[in-house]
């Protein structure tokens, strides 16, 4: 059974943060302290290719979209360690989002079993609920299978459950905030600059399904560290 939910963490660090503090942190301490908490399946660290920021993100893969709202990541978040509480507060973008999952789709030749993506898709939009059942159905009835058939081995649509700014600078309303991501993961980046990739999203159903008030946003990352399970 595929895992229900995710971990979506994603930062950059300013003027006040080196990437190697950061990196040193997250890599070695703040990662894989969330792997001892029961739900968490793996985590998985991307860095930006596309010349956007936020430069830096983090996903876990959970059990359960509910893994975040039970005792042990509660008891864990609620006692953050010396370098959590000197790090995140001078980072000058920090969000936390957990996300449950819509569908998981794979290539017909995909590797079998939990296969970590060096380059993956990330796309975020936000669909009101007058455009929801309509975005929805061209996601899963057009859009996927035709990025599939380019080449992606593995796609998966989730459902915002909760966002929250970990620096506390910023406060977006509900309406602000995307509320809907997909995952393509990839073994090269070859995809991208493909007259294909670009028609994908260019189809009459595609232009009704994404046509405002929809928004959207797609950002590439590169594999940064495939974090491992550790006892701390």
């Amino acid at each position: 059974m595929a895992n229900q939910g995710l971990l979506f963490v994603i930062g950059e660090c300013g003027p006040k943060v080196s990437v190697d503090e950061f990196n040193d942190w997250y890599d070695n301490e703040h990662a894989p302290k969330r792997l001892t908490v029961p739900g968490f399946s793996n985590a998985v660290r991307y860095k930006a290719i596309d010349e956007q920021t936020p430069t830096w993100l983090a996903m876990y893969d959970l059990v359960t979209s509910s893994v975040p709202y039970h005792a042990p990541y509660k008891a864990l978040s609620s006692q953050p360690s010396e370098k959590d509480k000197s790090i995140i507060p001078r980072m000058e973008f920090f969000t936390r989002s957990v996300w449950e999952l819509i569908s998981e789709k794979s290539h017909p030749t995909a590797p079998s079993g939990s296969t970590v993506a060096k380059h993956i898709l990330i796309v975020t939009c936000l669909a009101p609920p007058e455009s929801a059942e309509d975005f929805n159905k061209w996601y899963e009835d057009e859009h996927i299978p035709e990025i599939l058939r380019l080449g992606c081995f593995r796609a998966r649509r989730y459902k915002l459950m909760e966002s929250v700014d970990l620096t506390k600078k910023t406060n977006p309303s509900v309406n602000e905030v995307h509320n809907y991501l997909a995952i393509y993961d990839w073994d090269n980046d070859d995809y991208f600059n493909t007259t294909e990739f670009k028609a994908s999203v260019q189809t009459p159903w595609a232009v009704k399904a994404l046509a405002p008030p929809v928004q959207t946003g797609l950002r590439r990352f590169n594999l940064h560290k495939d974090i491992q399970r550790a006892t701390l």
